[in-house]
């Protein structure tokens, strides 16, 4: 495989699975894991190591009403209030093009932390942030 030449994904090539059914009014996806990290001191003043503890993970999916609508259908059949009690997967697929692999990044354990709905004069559509925060990340390459 040619590393540096390689193909970079494209938003058509990128599929995601919320709650186990494909997404197509998904406006952006975004996630991040993190992991406390602080410096650790001893005689002098420069770090001696590194420490690190948890790990966190969360993100933002952008969808918009149409989605939240059938989020929170899903959510009523699951026998809960609304999406803010629904716990769900999310599996972001990263098609195979040309020389580049599929991947695959499975959010596990995704909650939804807050929504809000808006509307502004002359909006075509509403858009919809969705704050979530998630148990793993799971990458995965084929």
């Amino acid at each position: 495989m040619d590393f540096f030449n390689s193909k970079e994904c494209e938003w058509a090539d990128m599929e995601v699975l919320l709650a186990g059914a494909i997404v197509t009014k998904i406006r952006s996806i975004k996630y991040k894991a993190s992991k406390d990290k602080e410096s650790l001191y001893a005689a002098g003043d420069q770090p001696i190591a590194i420490q690190s503890g948890n790990r966190s993970y969360e993100g933002e999916i952008k969808i918009l009403k149409g989605c939240l609508d059938d989020l929170h259908t899903a959510a009523l059949s699951a026998g809960v209030q609304d999406i803010l009690d629904l716990e769900f997967d999310v599996h972001v697929t990263y098609k195979a093009k040309s020389n580049r692999t599929l991947q695959q990044d499975v959010l596990v354990g995704v909650q939804v932390k807050d929504f809000e709905l808006g509307w502004e004069q002359g909006a075509k559509h509403m858009e919809i942030t969705l704050p979530i925060i998630f148990l793993r990340l799971n990458p995965t390459k084929n």
